[in-house]
């Protein structure tokens, strides 16, 4: 049998499965040969390997669309390439196993392997296909079940297809827009629709403004301290709001008062909330970027070292949240498999026995559809704990394996049942309202939980009466404004690419794949499209060029338009002819019609030159004078990196306008020695100020 892998450590997993030696960069005995990838081994053309008259990029030739798609060596794997292609000449008359990554990715990687060497023997081809770890005992399993290639040739047809719509559009609408506009700007399927979804945020925020209103709140005495807020009758959509000029708000020294309060109504709603399901990769991704500020390509990269190197997780790249239905004798041996190790054995910091607490066995059984559902299933089960925690593991690796194992005991766990409570109160004759909950049952959810749409923890209105005077400890008026919607985070990005909607609510085909999500992310990370400031995500100078001139143009538009790019996915899934034609059709109509504005963009100035008074920008590698052009020219600047530490552009403002920066860990050009001082400007000298050792 040959088998073909996408990477060497697969490889030797199955050469250590199946007693296979080594032989150079294969292995092979008399019963097996297996032979790795190294990824992709195969990329497009570019226009000039079609045409070396394509090698210049011209207006006149566009668009670039190949009547055939073609492909070449990857030059950096092309010897990796030659020993696969020997081995399949080698083995041509043998069964076939494709075992790259089990996902839409490797699917791909695999075909275009196949395509190149010449594979004919489809009907001899097998696909293996797993989510556990590749132990011994998986291996010989995934092996003995695997099933017909052929029944993954959706993956392949999608996989191709996606691909080559992303070079239309990558190598046809980059060129247009560059040599329109003078500056190389690069243009994505996906990416650009995700970038004019920041760009839309950001608009609706600089273009909010905000409105001053008040609230009237008393805090009282129950059980625990309470707060109700003043009802303003004229105010149906926002019951609580007063504006300044409000009567009610010129009486509230009369209502202030009054000593006690009585509660006239309290109404009461059973609720039941089910623990969150299993996690994917888009949801561990979300996870892992709130909690501990890790990007989507870190997350991944984290949990493919805890599958493939440490084995003691499941396969990451998945977009499942449950389990098969065959899976409850694994879910429940694994259960087994941690509590005997996790249960009673603390270790420092890491919290596994609190995580295990109050989980409940008997809700492994197949009865549990929010656990075990082959009906939502998708290419792999969700994200599960396969083994303990390795010692050997980094404090990022036991971050990401403690998120999924937390999940794991969550989903098992009783559900949180509470009384949603909204209470009447009879202030000086004027109504006061209050929402709170009364927990009946905590289950899974830990007490003060705030949840992700909420800002600060429910009220506890336990232990309330009708018809019962409380006291009054003091009634204020807060002075609030309206907030615009808040910035994107890489969490909501991924969420809005996994879950969009359209203007309607309706739910939408999701944008691309959880193993390219990050990926896309990363890319306009990479191509200075946006910027982080803490966790939230900016459009920068250029992003904000490249969607403005896109919205000017009819066709284009519909590339940052999400229902417009997630139509096109639906396209690719039903049909992938068609949705190749229409990426086409659009690309022609893109070209013959597109105008895009020469290039400029207005330079912001972060303070004057202490120099001569001029106006300091940001430069590739310092911050510098506007003068130093001018006829006596100004050296002035801030260099972008002093002492082995960058200074940013906020930095080099403060110290224009005479602030230090913050105390930073320096080192020493001559010596090497690290040390911690603080930047500030003298006349036209960064000095410094030495931290005090205590």
């Amino acid at each position: 049998m040959l088998i073909l892998t996408e990477k060497p450590s697969v490889a030797k997993a199955f050469a250590e499965a199946l007693h296979v030696p080594r032989k150079d960069n294969y292995w092979e005995n008399s019963e097996h040969c297996i032979v790795n990838a190294l990824g992709h081994l195969l990329e497009d053309f570019l226009p000039e390997d079609y045409d070396p008259e394509l090698k210049k990029w011209s207006l006149d030739v566009l668009p670039v669309i190949p009547k055939e798609v073609k492909y070449k060596p990857v030059i950096k794997t092309k010897a990796q390439l030659s020993v696969v292609k020997n081995c399949f000449k080698n083995h041509k008359d043998d069964s076939f196993l494709l075992a790259t990554d089990a996902e839409r990715e490797g699917e791909l990687i695999g075909a275009e392997i196949l395509d190149y060497v010449g594979f004919k023997n489809y009907s001899n081809a097998r696909r293996f296909w797993v989510s556990e770890a590749l132990t011994p005992e998986v291996i010989h399993a995934g092996i003995k079940n695997a099933k017909p290639l052929s029944d993954y040739s959706s993956y392949r047809d999608q996989g191709f297809a996606r691909q080559h719509a992303d070079w239309l559009v990558g190598m046809n609408l980059t060129r247009l827009v560059t040599l329109k506009s003078g500056k190389l700007l690069h243009f994505g399927r996906v990416q650009t629709a995700l970038l004019g979804a920041v760009y839309n945020r950001e608009k609706s925020i600089s273009n909010f403004i905000p409105e001053p209103f008040f609230e009237v709140k008393a805090l009282m005495q129950g059980k625990n301290l309470f707060t109700v807020k003043l009802i303003n009758p004229l105010n149906e959509d926002y019951p609580t709001r007063f504006l300044k000029d409000s009567k009610m708000l010129s009486d509230i020294e009369n209502i202030k008062k009054a000593k006690s309060g009585r509660i006239t109504k309290i109404n009461k709603e059973k609720k039941t909330v089910q623990p969150p399901q299993l996690l994917n990769l888009t949801a561990l991704q979300k996870e892992a970027h709130k909690n501990y500020g890790y990007s989507p390509e870190q997350t991944l990269n984290i949990a493919q070292a805890l599958y493939e190197k440490h084995k003691c997780l499941s396969y990451p790249r998945t977009p499942s949240r449950v389990m098969g239905d065959e899976n409850v004798t694994l879910v429940k041996s694994i259960y087994d498999k941690l509590i005997s190790v996790y249960n009673s054995v603390l270790k420092p910091h890491i919290p596994f026995v609190e995580y295990i607490a109050g989980a409940d066995p008997s809700l492994i059984n197949s009865d549990n559809k929010r656990l075990f559902n082959s009906a939502e299933l998708q290419d792999h089960h969700a994200l599960i704990p396969l083994s303990p925690l390795p010692d050997s593991c980094t404090k990022d690796e036991i971050d990401i394996y403690l998120l999924v194992f937390k999940q794991f005991f969550t989903v098992i766990k009783p559900p949180y049942i509470y009384n949603s409570i909204t209470i009447d109160v009879n202030i000086s004759d004027n109504l006061f309202q209050g929402t709170g909950i009364e927990i009946i049952q905590t289950g899974w959810k830990t007490t003060g939980e705030i949840d992700d749409d909420e800002e600060e923890p429910a009220q506890d209105y336990s232990g309330l009466e009708v018809n019962k005077e409380y006291s009054i400890n003091s009634i204020e008026i807060e002075e609030k404004k309206t907030q615009p919607k808040k910035h994107f985070t890489f969490a909501s990005l991924l969420q809005l690419m996994e879950n969009p909607r359209n203007e309607e609510g309706k739910r939408l085909t999701g944008l691309g794949t959880p193993a390219t999500r990050g990926a896309i992310l990363q890319k306009l990370v990479d191509r200075k499209y946006i910027s982080l400031n803490k966790k939230n995500v900016l459009i920068t100078d250029d992003g904000k060029f490249l969607i403005e001139n896109i919205l000017k143009n009819d066709e284009l538009s519909a590339f940052i338009s999400i229902p417009e790019t997630t139509r096109w996915e639906e396209q690719l899934h039903e049909n992938t002819g068609t949705f190749v034609a229409g990426i086409k059709d659009f690309i022609r109509r893109a070209v013959k019609g597109t105008n895009i504005a020469a290039y400029q963009i207005e330079k912001k100035s972060l303070g004057k030159c202490p120099l001569c008074g001029g106006d300091i920008y940001e430069g590739s590698k310092s911050y510098y004078c506007s003068n130093y052009k001018a006829a006596k020219p100004c050296n002035f600047a801030i260099w972008k990196e002093i002492c082995k530490v960058s200074v940013s552009a906020d930095e080099a403002q403060a110290l224009l306008s005479g602030k230090k920066t913050k105390y930073k860990k320096c080192v020493s050009g001559k010596t090497g020695k690290e040390f911690k001082a603080a930047f500030y400007l003298s006349g036209d000298k960064i000095l410094m100020e030495f931290e005090k050792k205590k």
